[in-house]
């Protein structure tokens, strides 16, 4: 393969000033950083959403974090590059395959992103869970919320929102499964430490 028949570079990395090896080793970890993340997140988004654990009572769902499995590629060449450019070695090869791996990525993450959206409503409905809107922070940008009992879906004001996913994850960690009462006197509770 091309990418392995690595090529000596005319640039050697040590006649760089100080200042751009510091931001090459910046940029370096950053990719470092942002690899590891899409790693977590396509991981998190195959195991929490595409494979449903029906045991939990309440699931905050969002269909574009398994796709992010496809934007991988991109930060793993720039490693790869970076770590040419440190050897020095010529990097324009796999400089070249970064920006393919983009081009495919970028698309097909979409395509993904819609299909897994639809797919993981349609497998919570089977799993018995309810759509709740007033459990999300914003119409737009929140995750969509699922819950085993529908009854436990309450209109409330969004400054809530984030203790009551607070008060569900308990549950869910603790296996103990959420009571209507419990739920409306936790509320009741929290507006009143809020002032509302």
């Amino acid at each position: 393969m091309s990418l392995l028949k690595w090529e000596k570079s005319e640039e050697r990395f040590s006649d760089l000033k100080l200042k751009n090896k510091i931001i090459f080793f910046l940029a370096f970890i950053f990719f470092l950083g942002m690899g590891w993340g899409y790693i977590y997140g396509s991981y998190y988004g195959l195991v929490n959403h595409i494979l449903i654990d029906d045991s939990l009572f309440y699931i905050s769902e969002f269909g574009y974090a398994a796709p992010l499995i496809f934007f991988i590629p991109f930060p793993l060449f720039i490693i790869i590059a970076g770590i040419q450019k440190a050897l020095d070695y010529k990097n324009d090869k796999t400089s070249i395959l970064m920006l393919k791996s983009m081009c495919f990525a970028i698309p097909l993450y979409f395509i993904f992103s819609i299909i897994c959206s639809f797919y993981i409503e349609a497998n919570l409905k089977n799993h018995g869970y309810t759509y709740c809107s007033w459990y999300k922070f914003s119409p737009t940008r929140s995750p969509d919320v699922w819950l085993k009992n529908s009854e436990l879906c309450l209109k409330v004001h969004h400054y809530v929102v984030s203790d009551i996913e607070e008060w569900f994850e308990w549950h869910n960690e603790q296996g103990i499964e959420p009571q209507l009462d419990e739920l409306k006197a936790f509320i009741a509770k929290t507006n009143k430490e809020q002032g509302r």
